[in-house]
């Protein structure tokens, strides 16, 4: 667009990679232990001992007289992706559409409407059309939230009779950032094709004015028609530009060097408003758990377990705001955008088995309340959550129900939590056994459905597994690996 179009190509270039490139709150039961993840999310009744300081401290004592007084442990890595509001999917898309495009290439850079040439009307609306295009596909990716979240640690289990002792370190990051396209970068757009429609009717009209130039002249109702009409669209110009300014320079031959942006009644803004907000928290966590077994007598014949795990708690909330052009994901570690919290906090268990191959548990996590503060001064409440479930425990099939007795406020930009998660677990023989689970948020219906296989032997374990919703909203994977001595 001439040097109008050079002299904004980083500004409105800068919009379109901006647009692509990108509560209260409580630590939540989401695991990334492969196991758990295959079966749904649930593992209250269901852990393995050297999970148990992470699920259920009271499952430390083993069930299985085989592995009594063996001392186990494993580590894993998972991560989550969340994209709720179908965001990858409409990035892919304008990434597909404006792959390694400028402004210029946007807009044809043919098209000049300096004061000395101008091209016609049509090649001008074409330009604004492929603008407006662009500017609907970059609003498209406002306000649609993507979450991301990753975790890695490590965990052991060490039952000797009636007592056990375990205990786990873990690391555990939520993140998630929304695209705000600003209303001043929407208007700035606006002004930008307006004058170039604006201009483009102009022409239009200049246009048809040869063709009254014959034999016959022009009627007054003719030239009355044409004057009214190239008189409405001068006017409209007007409105954008200062048109009796540039009559003036004109007519005295005095515009050589500028432009129209020269004559603009509201200039363009330097400064590109939009941005990106990130949301989120890391989390680091070292705990001791201790368990005990309590034999069942008369009218309750099933054992009753109870365990306590002790943790340390190193609460890292970051949250901060940045123009789209100056993004970087990356900026999630400055100190400038963090403020972290240490806080000791405990956690409770119980489970009782009932006749036969039942039982039945309780957990509460972070039964110390507390209130963190980010740097913007938000503030994010800490509290317990509480997690029921129930379990079959055969021969050679686990089966497990889970249900959140508290509702989950997270952090990042997504919809409260409150899960009912079944799982299953055919083994085939030993450790090696194959999963499958399903989770479903009863707040506003997502469902998440999982498979894994897990591969062991006498001394050590290999678990895998995968997650993706029906709607391709959200995605999963887990993996660990163990050993016992």
């Amino acid at each position: 667009m001439g040097r109008w179009g050079i002299s904004r190509r980083a500004w409105l270039g800068g919009l379109l990679l901006g647009g692509y490139c990108a509560s209260a709150w409580s630590i939540s039961f989401l695991s990334f232990d492969a196991r758990s993840v295959s079966m749904g999310g649930s593992g209250v009744v269901t852990a393995r001992s050297h999970n148990a300081s992470l699920f259920n401290p009271a499952l430390l004592i083993d069930h299985d007289p085989r592995r009594q007084t063996r001392l186990h442990g494993h580590s894993y890595v998972g991560a989550r992706l969340i994209d709720r509001d179908n965001f990858l999917a409409t990035a892919q898309d304008f990434r597909d559409r404006y792959r390694g495009m400028s402004l210029a290439d946007l807009i044809d850079s043919d098209i000049d409407i300096s004061p000395t040439e101008f091209e016609g009307g049509a090649d001008l609306r074409n330009a604004t059309s492929a603008i407006r295009a662009a500017q609907d596909d970059i609003n498209g990716l406002s306000d649609r939230p993507l979450r991301a979240s990753a975790s890695y640690g490590f965990a052991f289990g060490y039952p000797v009779g009636h007592w056990a002792l375990g205990g786990y370190h873990r690391e555990y990051a939520v993140l998630g950032s929304v695209v705000r396209v600003a209303e001043e970068d929407n208007h700035a757009i606006n002004q930008v094709t307006g004058t170039i429609d604006a201009f483009a009717n102009v022409l239009d009209e200049l246009a048809l004015l040869p063709e009254y130039r014959n034999e016959r002249g022009m009627t007054l109702a003719e030239v009355v028609d044409r004057a009214s009409g190239l008189m409405e669209s001068v006017q409209a110009l007007d409105n954008f530009i200062d048109f009796r300014q540039m009559r003036d320079d004109v007519r005295a031959d005095d515009y050589r060097g500028r432009n129209v942006q020269d004559y603009l009644r509201e200039p363009l803004p330097e400064e590109f408003l939009s941005s990106i907000e990130t949301r989120g928290a890391q989390v680091t966590e070292q705990a001791l758990s201790l368990a005990r077994s309590f034999p069942g007598r008369g009218r309750f014949p099933g054992d009753l377990h109870v365990g306590i795990t002790l943790k340390d708690v190193e609460f890292t909330s970051i949250h901060y705001t940045q123009l789209a052009n100056e993004y970087s994901l990356s900026d999630y570690s400055e100190d400038a955008f963090r403020r972290t919290h240490n806080r000791f906090n405990m956690d409770v268990g119980l489970l009782y088995d009932l006749s036969g191959h039942w039982q039945v548990g309780l957990v509460v996590r972070n039964l110390v309340p507390y209130d963190f503060e980010d740097v913007a001064g938000d503030r994010i409440p800490l509290r317990p959550l509480a997690r029921a479930g129930i379990g079959y425990r055969g021969h050679n099939v686990r089966l497990s129900l889970d249900a959140d007795l508290s509702r989950n406020e997270p952090l990042g930009f997504d919809p409260d939590k409150q899960y009912v998660s079944l799982g299953a677990e055919w083994f085939a023989w030993r450790n090696t056994a194959l999963r499958a689970g399903v989770r479903t948020n009863v707040v506003d219906g997502a469902t998440l459905p999982s498979l894994g296989v897990g591969l062991g032997g006498r001394h050590g374990h290999f678990d895998v597994a995968v997650a993706r919703s029906f709607n391709g909203d959200e995605y999963g994977l887990g993996l660990q690996a163990g050993l016992a001595f």
